[in-house]
């Protein structure tokens, strides 16, 4: 089967919907499905273009502004009009992989092209999702109104994100999201100062760390602290668990639909006090921290790769051939 997958922003921006697109493509193509990549030449707000085309590993890829598809089944990354930048006849599944559309109040820290097209779907209220066959969430904590909806959430490798056992002697937190508002980076580096009057070690990578590295730096790491304001998944959050490291996120609700053994903290002071735990656990008894880590990765296994492909291959197969065995599924 031929599929095309479709996005609004650059792949450039490589963060979770854009690794999200790399991975689920060469996946594809594995499975014997012909696959092409179309993105657009937008960023997001502050961000600089990172070099993905060896990742895609010989997928077609092509960004342009308003072009025709031509293939047995298309999935848009979606936003309000996607439908005007990619022209299709085939049967469409809109992504979503935002929960932009769901915040009460509009935050200028998105950016402006986020910020406009908030406040379009203020009005517009979702209403072209109905003109898609399908509608793909990667998180279930939010209801939408669609004949066709199936809340199947992101994937992370298990066979390349695993423990390296290669823990810091000295106890260690690592910042690995993006250096914006959205991801907390603000809340971080409060968090960070008042580290400083602790033995403890801070890292942060940010783009600073090669993907293929990035399993050994999560694992190195006593706890992973993920702030987040917004997000939709948290596939730092499932990559860190699978790595063997305990990780401190905030209480947001597609949070806890992941259903798995987080730490939640939502204040700098509520931080500071969950890692002064773990480090005095890791101090104390290193055979109840490994048990805990362990436990982590093994929840986190239900998000491993070829598990979420294989329901996202019988959803392409199912709106490909107009076939729904069961319309509206939830997978937590």
């Amino acid at each position: 089967m031929k599929i095309c997958l479709c996005h609004h922003l650059s792949l450039s921006y490589l963060g979770g919907g854009e690794k999200f697109i790399v991975s689920l493509a060469k996946e594809l193509v594995k499975r014997g499905h012909n696959v092409e990549i179309y993105g657009m030449p937008f960023l997001g707000k502050n961000e600089g273009f990172v070099n993905f085309k060896d990742l895609l590993e010989g997928v077609p890829y092509e960004e342009v502004i308003r072009h025709k598809v031509s293939c047995d089944l298309c999935y848009m990354m979606y936003r309000p009009l996607i439908l005007h930048n990619f022209i299709c006849k085939a049967p469409k599944i809109a992504g979503i992989h935002t929960e932009l559309f769901w915040q009460k109040k509009l935050q200028l820290s998105y950016g402006t092209l986020a910020s406009i097209f908030y406040l379009f779907n203020k009005v517009y209220h979702l209403k072209d999702l109905n003109e898609f066959n399908a509608v793909h969430s990667i998180t279930s904590a939010y209801p939408i109104d669609h004949p066709h909806v199936y809340f199947i959430h992101n994937f992370v490798d298990s066979q390349f994100y695993i423990p390296k056992n290669n823990k810091e002697d000295k106890f260690t937190v690592v910042y690995a999201s993006r250096m914006v508002w959205q991801k907390g980076w603000d809340k971080f580096q409060q968090i960070a100062k008042q580290l400083e009057h602790y033995d403890i070690n801070v890292k942060i990578s940010s783009g600073k760390v090669q993907e293929s590295n990035m399993p050994s730096f999560l694992s190195s790491a006593h706890v992973v602290v993920v702030p987040s304001r917004v997000d939709t998944f948290g596939i730092l959050i499932v990559e860190a668990l699978m790595t063997g490291t305990f990780v401190i996120t905030t209480s947001l609700k597609t949070h806890q639909y992941l259903e798995l053994p987080l730490i939640y903290a939502d204040s700098v002071e509520e931080n500071i006090a969950q890692i002064l735990k773990l480090k005095d656990l890791w101090e104390s008894d290193k055979k109840k921290y490994f048990e805990l880590t362990t436990l982590g990765r093994t929840s986190a296994m239900k998000y491993d790769k070829k598990v979420i492909v294989d329901k996202l291959e019988r959803m392409f197969l199912e709106v490909a051939s107009n076939t729904y065995q069961n319309p509206e599924f939830t997978e937590m």
